[in-house]
């Protein structure tokens, strides 16, 4: 792993070599990744960085929130104050504007728990908010819904099994993004690929849906995974 200096910032980055014609860039968790072609020299590379420094810089230095946060809590894009009550009788639950806890020393399993309960809660509330709009599309009564904490997608959609699954990092944020990646996947039960008639029927379901994508994208990067 080598390091630049973009300005203020120290950044890692690491250069894999292909037999390509033009120099890829893209962020990783954190660090630069550049693929290029053997020939180029790492002067040519950092030449190359300090070209997009902006661009690199604006990814990388935001700061993020840890998803595991024991003094607030990000629920549907709120924030709560924690507050420990050894008395509970449940671990973890929302209560006169506080998340109420038993311990201060929760496990993250626990906490993940209860992401997955409000992810699945809120999922079977949608479902029946908007039952009569998508019954026109799918058989949503075969569906089975399913939430965990993933790193690599917010969800996905079995369709030989009629199961979706949904991240359960959605919960942290604005219930609309919940909504909009559930009907991302319901539309991968009538088409497979994101061609032009995916997009048409995503849009049908969700108004000026490619903007709300590029706003959640921009929502995930604020938290470690």
């Amino acid at each position: 792993m080598n390091q630049i200096k973009l300005d203020n910032y120290v950044f890692n980055y690491q250069v894999f070599f292909n037999k390509i014609k033009h120099v890829y860039l893209r962020i990783e968790k954190d660090y630069i990744k550049v693929t290029c072609h053997p020939s180029f020299s790492q002067d040519q590379i950092e030449a190359f960085l300090y070209k997009h420094k902006r661009w690199i810089i604006n990814r990388l230095s935001i700061e993020k929130k840890d998803i595991y946060n024991l003094k607030s809590f990000s629920l549907w894009g709120q924030e709560y104050k924690v507050r420990v009550n050894k008395n509970i009788s449940r671990s973890i639950y929302l209560f006169d504007s506080h998340i109420n806890i038993k311990s201060d020393t929760i496990d993250g399993k626990v906490i993940e728990h209860f992401y997955r309960n409000e992810t699945l809660k809120e999922i079977k509330q949608i479902i029946e908010d908007n039952k009569e709009l998508l019954k026109q599309y799918f058989n949503i009564d075969q569906l089975t819904f399913k939430a965990q904490l993933m790193k690599s997608r917010l969800g996905s959609c079995i369709t030989q099994k009629k199961i979706i699954k949904l991240n359960s990092i959605l919960a942290r944020l604005d219930k609309k993004y919940l909504k909009l990646v559930l009907f991302h996947e319901l539309v991968h039960l009538s088409v497979q690929n994101h061609s032009k008639n995916f997009h048409d029927l995503l849009e049908v379901l969700y108004k000026n849906h490619r903007l709300a994508t590029r706003q959640l994208n921009h929502e995930i990067k604020k938290y470690k995974m």
